[in-house]
């Protein structure tokens, strides 16, 4: 394998991890700033807009059911964080 070639897995993982981190960092930014247009930008741009199933799926079979259920909130705040991850990814090597 190629060392300068990046595994595909550590990409994901990082910039999942960039992602939980902002919007982490969202989360309190929303409990620190006051109501006004500049919390709403950052914190609420795109929480609005859920993507994925908006009630989940249940499959009743008597004997047990399953339940699917997926959904993508992702806050400027996310987003910014996952280009930081994306960003320090160019320099670290795995």
């Amino acid at each position: 394998m190629d060392p300068r070639r990046r595994n595909i897995k550590i990409i994901v993982l990082m910039i999942f991890a960039g992602a939980i981190i902002g919007s982490l960092l969202g989360d309190v930014a929303a409990a620190l700033l006051p109501e006004s247009v500049v919390r709403d930008f950052f914190v609420l741009a795109f929480d609005s807009s859920n993507y994925g199933l908006a009630k989940p799926f249940v499959l009743d079979l008597r004997i047990f059911s399953l339940t699917f259920g997926f959904t993508i909130r992702v806050n400027f705040m996310g987003v910014v964080g996952m280009g930081v991850a994306y960003y320090l990814l160019r320099y670290y090597r795995v």
